[in-house]
């Protein structure tokens, strides 16, 4: 059962007097299966981030949903207040920048324990296995005082502190390094097997593909090309894209 659909997405630009303006999502259909990974791939520019925060209800102002809807669990959000009561407990997005995501005054750990839904040494725990060697050198930290990696792993813990229904990670790993990295990949998992929640992550990582997704999505300049299990996926590549990212993988 999918917990989060689109069905037909259509992004354009919003401002009047454009007629026959290109869309930047052309038709976009996908389904989030209840309590699994989804790895979402695609070139720069595919449209993985638009999609994204169409998902999350936060397309950047200047762009709108022409066409088609979202669904989470069968309800269509088609109205503010539809949106409002599933965003952040619903639906929670962890966009790329990570750094322009906190408040910068305040702590990090009054803006992780605003969202959090988990104990204080859960919480604790969960920045030790991200790294944190001082969990309350951390938490006491304003986000200017982090360095870019550090605001990105405080990022990871917020986004799995708050245990929504759907979690969309943008590029959850650009900004750490591989150790990091791995130990991610081991804490995600952990955490969605242990709370069975659904997870959509975007990435240009193909190891993500092997490591955790139990379903793949593909997409290229707007369009999804390729969606469902990643050995069929992959067995059977119809566009250059998809045949390109089999290639890639099948060398490893």
């Amino acid at each position: 059962m999918a917990v989060l659909q689109a069905e037909g997405i259509r992004v354009e630009k919003a401002a009047p007097g454009c007629p026959g303006a290109s869309p930047l999502l052309r038709g976009i259909d996908l389904d989030l299966p209840e309590g699994q990974i989804t790895v979402l791939l695609g070139e720069t520019g595919a449209g993985k981030t638009l999609l994204a925060r169409a998902l999350a209800g936060l397309l950047p102002d200047g762009l709108r949903i022409a066409c088609g809807r979202i669904l989470f669990r069968g309800r269509a959000l088609d109205s503010p207040a539809a949106w409002a009561g599933v965003r952040g407990r619903g639906i929670f997005y962890a966009p790329q920048n990570a750094a322009a995501s906190f408040n910068p005054v305040l702590t990090i750990g009054r803006q992780v324990r605003e969202c959090s839904r988990i104990s204080e040494s859960e919480l604790e725990e969960l920045l030790v296995r991200l790294g944190f060697a001082d969990p309350g050198r951390i938490l006491r930290s304003f986000p200017h005082a982090l360095s870019g990696g550090e605001n990105q792993r405080c990022l990871l813990v917020l986004a799995l502190a708050a245990c929504p229904a759907v979690l969309i990670l943008d590029e959850p790993t650009a900004e750490i390094d591989a150790a990091a990295h791995d130990e991610f990949v081991r804490v995600l998992l952990s955490y969605q097997r242990r709370r069975s929640r659904t997870v959509l992550l975007i990435s240009h990582h193909l190891g993500f593909v092997r490591d955790i997704a139990a379903k793949l999505c593909i997409m290229c300049r707007g369009e999804m090309i390729a969606a469902g299990d990643p050995q069929a996926v992959l067995a059977a590549p119809g566009h250059p894209v998809a045949r390109e990212i089999a290639a890639y993988m099948a060398a490893e």
